[in-house]
């Protein structure tokens, strides 16, 4: 299966709402069985919709300091260097990097030891322009939108139609578009492993 049905955006939504919802509720709403759900969700894991199941947890009861808003203008071509940095530091909550050399970080912290952890953790031919703000509100609410859901072939990138081709390799499970793809990946797979064990 490649392409989610609604029962499949209905578990994705339940669980969005809580990630840790039994599979009995979430079958009795969908009108499936806890094993059918787990199936699933299983199913949803191994084609990569479903990356984990994480906790929401509210830095702020944890840490000193003030939600802040980081915005850091960096020299060309430093921007993934500079968000690697931030989301290495335990402080910092969200890192999200833009097009135009820009990261962006949420963190818990005052402002001169957010400097100062920045002008030690970042080589100061890096950052052009440093923007602190204190955060009064914010909110995160995600959902699955209206487009569809579809598995990417691992070897082209093009969506899987219909049942695709699935190839289970070192207990591995990857979806592919069609059969010449297949034989591809398992080409280079095999040239991979072989580079390897040498």
């Amino acid at each position: 299966m490649a392409e989610l049905d609604a029962t499949d955006r209905e578990i994705l939504r339940l669980l969005m709402e809580n990630a840790r919802r039994s599979y009995r509720d979430i079958g009795e709403q969908v009108g499936l069985s806890p094993p059918t759900i787990s199936e699933r969700v299983d199913h949803l894991k191994d084609m990569g919709v479903i990356q984990g199941f994480t906790l929401d947890v509210d830095r702020s009861t944890l840490v000193d300091g003030d939600a802040v808003l980081v915005e850091i203008r960096t020299r060309p071509g430093r921007a993934g260097e500079v968000a690697d940095a931030l989301a290495e530091i335990e402080a910092v909550a969200h890192v999200v990097r833009t097009v135009d050399a820009r990261v962006v970080a949420r963190t818990y912290m005052d402002a001169d030891e957010l400097r100062t952890l920045v002008s030690e953790t970042l080589d100061g031919d890096v950052v052009r322009e440093l923007d602190v703000r204190k955060v009064v509100e914010s909110a995160w609410s995600p959902t699955l939108g209206e487009g569809d859901l579809v598995a990417e072939c691992v070897q082209c990138g093009k969506a899987v139609e219909g049942e695709g081709v699935t190839v289970t390799l070192d207990d591995e499970e990857y979806h592919l578009c069609c059969t010449s793809c297949e034989s591809l990946f398992r080409d280079e797979y095999e040239e991979l492993r072989a580079g390897i064990e040498e």
